[in-house]
């Protein structure tokens, strides 16, 4: 029973979860040779300010510098 979740910026309307949620269950059903009854698909709506990569939160303007004092003292 193939579990699958996907962490996505909220903002995405209800028919783009459910283009998601057949697309995702199709493909895994296929590949792992299973009825599409046996996947879960959980999605989950993250605010951007609640989402970091690259050191900052994906809210923080384009070309915005990165702020990173702990790498610059050497902690890790």
């Amino acid at each position: 029973m193939p579990v699958v979740t996907v962490d996505w910026w909220k903002g995405n309307d209800r028919q783009k979860r459910a283009d998601l949620v057949h697309e995702v269950t199709a493909a895994v059903a296929r590949i792992a040779g299973c009825p599409t009854a046996a996947v879960t698909v959980l999605v989950r709506d993250v605010e951007q300010d609640h989402w970091g990569s690259g050191g900052v939160l994906a809210d923080t303007p384009a070309g915005a510098p990165a702020d990173l004092p702990h790498q610059e003292a050497g902690v890790h």
